[in-house]
């Protein structure tokens, strides 16, 4: 999807803008982490550009960037949670991979006695977005969101959620602008 008025490109990524999602990935959680002291240090992989591929390649998920003159301004990243992945979506590799971690996770729960879910919960999850600060104000995020919900419902899914810092009131604007409402308030208290 191009706009031709400022020439902006909005387009799924691909492998080779990996490290660029790692450069931009990082600066958001950098952002996050000024906005938020209680949040902790940032994991030696987060937001590498080996973390980046991996996810990349998962079906269930896709990045969508921003891009003016070459240059990838922007992303948005969006996954489809709780819907069961075929063999053939995923390859028989990932498929028993997946298969295997699921019975994994049953078996630590069992053992750790952790209760089962009321709710199996299906929809798509914003994991990320970010638009480089200069970038700002021109609707590449509205550009990028409504690529995303297009793939959503693509996909059959009919509701999206994500999480956003309750301090970060210009990424909340942005949100309940483009119609999303406030499910839940997490709170935290420093010691």
């Amino acid at each position: 999807m191009t706009n031709a008025e400022n020439n902006l490109l909005i387009r799924a990524a691909q492998m080779a803008d990996a490290a660029t999602l790692a450069t931009l990935s990082r600066q958001l959680l950098l952002h996050e982490k000024s906005l938020n002291e209680t949040m902790g240090e940032l994991t030696r992989w987060a937001a590498t550009e080996t973390e980046i591929r991996k996810q990349l390649v998962r079906p269930n998920q896709r990045f969508f960037v921003a891009e003016t003159d070459g240059e990838v301004i922007g992303y948005l990243k969006v996954m489809v949670a709780g819907k069961q992945l075929t063999r053939k979506e995923l390859g028989l590799a990932r498929w028993l991979l997946d298969r295997l971690e699921i019975s994994a996770r049953r078996v630590v729960n069992f053992l750790l006695r952790r209760p089962r879910p009321n709710v199996e919960a299906m929809g798509g999850y914003i994991a990320g977005a970010f638009v480089h600060p200069n970038a700002r104000r021109a609707k590449v995020g509205q550009q990028l969101l409504a690529a995303a919900e297009t793939w959503l419902r693509a996909q059959g899914i009919t509701s999206t959620e994500l999480h956003v810092l309750f301090i970060n009131e210009g990424a909340r604007a942005f949100w309940e602008e483009a119609g999303y409402k406030p499910l839940t308030l997490g709170m935290r208290k420093k010691l």
